[in-house]
């Protein structure tokens, strides 16, 4: 029996209290030290970093590459704002040592089983999406053309979707397509009896840092 093969990708991590999905932006401001220099680094060499949600004091092992789309402000004392944009999945392993303050591990990358998106299923998501943005995002967020293959990726529609951090980290470990449909479904269909209040779709409207395309 042949021993399953060790990841040798070594990939620069950013523990934090966000999930980031493929396809995703997020602005983040960084003012540690150490992260400053990961962002400079990564903007200079144009790579990107893992981040990987820390919640509770425990790091997940499934985070999602990050790529420095734009820094939007750089400050005296060398804080940044940036915006970061969600490219590939990753497990983490195990971290290791490195010559730089800032956090590095061993990764291997995720992908989806190979399956065809139940077309259904795609339409019912968009179709509860557009219902959930028209409600709490009132002209803000715009609908998706159920016709827009591209836009209708359920990481794209769930972006906009109210959940909370821990559902957002179930959703990105997913490994099929149709898995996040259905789990984003059935969130939607969970949620939309509670918008008759007001309380709750403020609360579900700031609840949501990511930038729309």
């Amino acid at each position: 029996m042949s021993l399953p093969e060790i990841p040798t990708e070594i990939l620069p991590l950013f523990p934090l209290n966000v999930v980031l999905f493929p396809q995703s932006q997020l602005p983040l401001h960084i003012f540690e030290e150490r992260y400053k220099i990961l962002v400079n680094e990564c903007s200079t060499s144009d790579s990107v970093f893992g981040l990987i949600l820390v919640h509770e004091q425990q790091v997940r092992t499934i985070g999602c590459t990050a790529m420095i789309k734009e820094i939007i402000k750089r400050y005296d004392d060398g804080r940044m704002d940036i915006i970061v944009e969600g490219r590939r999945r990753f497990q983490l392993h195990n971290f290791v040592e490195a010559p730089h303050p800032y956090y590095s591990g061993r990764v291997s990358w995720m992908d989806d089983h190979d399956e065809a998106a139940d077309e259904q299923l795609r339409i019912r998501a968009v179709e509860l999406h557009n219902q959930f943005v028209k409600i709490v995002f009132t002209g803000i967020v715009q609908q998706v053309n159920i016709n827009d293959v591209r836009k209708t990726r359920a990481f794209h529609l769930v972006q906009k979707s109210g959940m909370e951090l821990i559902e957002r980290q179930v959703f990105l470990a997913m490994d099929s397509e149709n898995k996040r449909l259905q789990f984003l479904i059935h969130h939607l269909e969970s949620l939309m009896p509670l918008l008759v209040s007001n309380k709750a779709v403020e609360e579900m409207a700031k609840n949501d840092g990511y930038v729309q395309e």
